[in-house]
């Protein structure tokens, strides 16, 4: 069965490039493609997840979106204008990528063939200020470790093994086949390293882990 995509196009989009440009070349790539106007019309089974962003209030209209998904599929936020601060979060937040206004049908192509190989679609300037937050919470965590002693972190075998695989690109399902696990043990296992390391999101744990336990997540 080939994969799907959906493009969740909004009620009063900008333009029309959803329907006369991202959908063909979606389709180009052996994609089945929907569109609709309602999140809750997303089929199960939908690989990618194309969602027009095109408003003033763009972070806290998507916020609203995603309250209401009840597909795990991955996210890629389209018709974006040049909205820097936007693009950090979704990069944040675990969006896949974005594409903007300005991007002709060769960019999209670019983009839809890494997406699919299940890689990330960010301009280089946003990829390069989330590296830079990173490093910044790396050395907020270090100045923090020298304000007095600080019991150091322990994790277990299987969260080690999980933060490994992640750093290969690994989703959760795959870490489950890979351990002989289930989806949801994968997801405790990621809380409570979460919590041991004080990592907010993916993104902040491996860089922890780079930083704090390089040799044995390689």
């Amino acid at each position: 069965m080939s994969s799907s995509a959906f493009l969740l196009l909004d009620q009063e989009p900008i333009n029309t490039i959803g329907i006369n440009v991202l959908e063909p070349l979606l389709k180009t790539q052996g994609l089945d493609v929907t569109t609709g106007t309602n999140i809750l019309d997303i089929p199960e089974g939908t690989r990618l997840l194309f969602i027009e962003t095109s408003s003033k209030d763009a972070w806290g209209k998507l916020k609203e979106q995603l309250v209401n998904l009840r597909v795990k599929c991955d996210i890629i936020l389209f018709n974006l204008d040049e909205n820097p601060e936007l693009a950090n979060r979704a990069l944040l937040s675990g969006i896949r990528g974005v594409f903007y206004t300005t991007d002709n049908a060769d960019v999209l192509m670019k983009g839809i063939r890494l997406l699919m190989e299940d890689q990330l679609w960010y301009r280089r300037d946003i990829m390069c200020n989330a590296l830079n937050r990173m490093l910044q919470f790396n050395k907020d965590a270090l100045h923090k470790l020298t304000e007095g002693d600080i019991e150091p972190v322990k994790l277990t075998k299987r969260e080690k093994a999980i933060i490994s695989l992640m750093s290969n690109g690994s989703k959760n399902k795959e870490i489950a086949e890979e351990l002989s696990i289930s989806p949801h043990t994968v997801k405790t296992h990621l809380y409570s390293a979460f919590r041991k390391t004080k990592c907010r999101n993916r993104i902040e744990l491996l860089s922890w882990a780079q930083q704090n336990i390089p040799d044995e997540i390689r």
